[in-house]
């Protein structure tokens, strides 16, 4: 049984690393299949920067199951890889599933970095779903931020959707999201934090979120992307900048107003031997 990609266009991928004069940049091209129990995946990866990608691994997850496939020694600029990886999943019922793909590799340095996509699967011919993520917004992030995901319900009736929030290996978010019950036509919005690991200033990261439910028997999933921009860590004195500044030019006008008021009074106070 085959299944149609929910997106089939090639995407390229954020490339997990700072901008420099040399860069790795992977793209992937899948497509899927269901049959006999088994999820095949088949993609074509491809490297359009102009440094070689060192240790490249591509893997499959698809629930709470992952396939790793053979580990590719470099992929140089403008070249491609045909990959395929498979994992038994059992019955799967009707409706759209996310999978992930990711491509573990290192730079030149050994510097490890991990490309991600995430897609979903039709399995039938399941209705468009009645959900949908307006918005994905983080902050520049340096060691801890938040992920701010807005979602509405697009029905009259009230269900409850999961949230996952998943980013590429360097960053990582410590708590899932707790289930979002949504009344009818409601939209909320939910924070998860986020940790920078290992990724360096200057990168930019992909940020996806999927909202799933389940509806008379369908399986039902949408699928949403940020992006994160990773900013090097700053001192107190640094991050409070401003504020201090703020906090001196206040301090120096009360002084000065302090001064001019004392001069004041003591001039309007004449010394009792002036007095007649």
């Amino acid at each position: 049984m085959r299944l149609g990609l929910a997106v089939s266009a090639t995407l390229a991928l954020l490339a997990a690393r700072p901008a420099a004069a040399k860069n790795i940049s992977i793209t992937l091209a899948p497509t899927v299949e269901i049959s006999g129990g088994t999820f095949t995946l088949r993609v074509k990866i491809g490297n359009v920067g102009d440094e070689a990608a060192q240790s490249v691994t591509p893997i499959l997850h698809f629930q709470d199951r992952e396939a790793r496939g053979q580990t590719r020694a470099s992929l140089g600029p403008n070249e491609t890889v045909d990959e395929s990886l498979s994992l038994p999943v059992g019955d799967v019922k009707p409706g759209r599933w996310p999978f992930r793909l990711t491509v573990d590799y290192t730079d030149a340095n050994q510097y490890p970095f991990q490309a991600m996509q995430v897609n979903a699967v039709l399995l039938g011919q399941p209705p468009p779903p009645k959900m949908s993520v307006p918005q994905v917004a983080a902050d520049a992030l340096a060691t801890t931020g938040t992920v701010r995901v807005r979602a509405k319900n697009l029905a009259a009736v009230a269900r409850t959707a999961t949230i996952s929030v998943l980013v590429p290996e360097g960053l990582d978010v410590p708590e899932p999201a707790p289930p979002l019950p949504l009344a009818a036509w409601e939209e909320k919005t939910v924070s998860v934090k986020l940790i920078n690991r290992t990724a360096l200033p200057g990168s930019r990261y992909p940020v996806y979120v999927t909202v799933e439910y389940d509806e008379d028997g369908v399986h039902q999933a949408v699928i949403a992307q940020g992006t994160v921009e990773i900013v090097a860590a700053q001192s107190f004195f640094e991050r409070q900048r401003t504020l201090l500044w703020i906090g001196a030019a206040v301090l120096g006008l009360l002084w000065a107003t302090m001064i001019l008021w004392r001069v004041s009074g003591r001039s309007r106070v004449r010394p009792a031997s002036d007095r007649r």
